[in-house]
């Protein structure tokens, strides 16, 4: 985040509850809300102030960090935007072929195996 905006605040930290007061954004990089982690890394209230948050969980897709953000009003990045973005550039780096995204997503949405 540092390199892509330089004059970004970025706080981080493992004491969520400190660094989200005042926070714009409030990114979760934990396993927490995972399956089999469950939970949420922070309490709906201290979301509030924030505009956005990420959640790195893959699945679920809607982890209860991500429901409390949109409850609050907060747009809302789920992990499996990150899943699909790792996958999209990892098929573009070891094949060099060309990948139809939309009809990738179009696939893992209806649960088919991808041509």
């Amino acid at each position: 985040l540092r390199r892509a905006a330089p004059g970004l605040v970025v706080r981080t930290g493992t004491d969520a509850a400190a660094l989200a007061p005042g926070a714009q954004g409030l990114i979760n990089c934990t396993p927490v809300g995972m399956v089999g982690y469950g939970g949420t890394p922070l309490p709906a209230d201290l979301m509030m102030g924030a505009e956005w948050v990420f959640d790195a969980v893959y699945t679920p897709v809607d982890t209860p960090f991500l429901r409390d953000a949109g409850a609050a009003g907060l747009d809302v990045i789920s992990g499996y935007e990150l899943f699909v973005g790792q996958g999209v550039d990892a098929w573009a780096i070891f094949t060099g072929l060309p990948l139809a995204e939309g009809r990738l997503r179009d696939d893992l949405a209806a649960g088919r195996d991808a041509p």
